[in-house]
C-alpha cells in the first residue's frame, strides 16, 4: 500500500498598514499609489534578475538583490515578503543551494499572495 500526501505550504502574510498609510500621508493617494505600483516593478525586476543569476550559478552575486528587494519590500509594508527575502539573501550568502530553493519557492508563495493583498488594501488602487 502506497500513501501519497500532498503538501500546501500556506504562509501567513503580514501586511504594515501603518507604512502604507504613511506613504498616503506623506504622498498623497496619486504619489502613493505610483510609488506602490513603482516599487512592486523594482521588486518584480531584481527578482527576474535573481532568477537569471541562478540559472547562470551564481549564487553570490544573489544576496545583494535579495537585500535590495528586502529594502523595497519593507518600504511599502510587504512585512512577509522582505523577511523571507532577507532570509533568501542568507542562504545564497552561506552558499547553500538546497536552502535557497526552498526559500525561492516560500518567496515566490508569499510575493504573489503579497502583491494580491496589497492591492486590497482601502484606498490603493490600479
Amino acid at each position: 500500500m502506497t500513501m501519497v500526501f500532498e503538501f500546501r505550504p500556506s504562509e501567513r502574510i503580514v501586511i504594515d498598514t501603518a507604512t502604507l498609510g504613511d506613504l498616503f500621508t506623506r504622498l498623497g493617494d496619486r504619489g502613493a499609489e505610483d510609488f506602490v505600483m513603482e516599487t512592486v516593478e523594482a521588486i518584480s525586476d531584481t527578482l527576474a534578475e535573481v532568477d537569471g543569476l541562478l540559472r547562470k550559478d551564481r549564487l553570490d552575486d544573489i544576496a545583494p538583490r535579495a537585500q535590495q528587494v528586502s529594502k523595497l519590500s519593507a518600504a511599502i509594508g510587504l512585512t512577509s515578503l522582505a523577511r523571507v527575502s532577507r532570509d533568501m539573501g542568507i542562504a545564497a550568502r552561506r552558499g547553500d543551494l538546497v536552502a535557497y530553493r526552498a526559500v525561492w519557492e516560500r518567496l515566490v508563495r508569499i510575493g504573489d499572495r503579497s502583491l494580491a493583498q496589497v492591492w486590497e488594501v482601502p484606498g490603493l488602487s490600479v
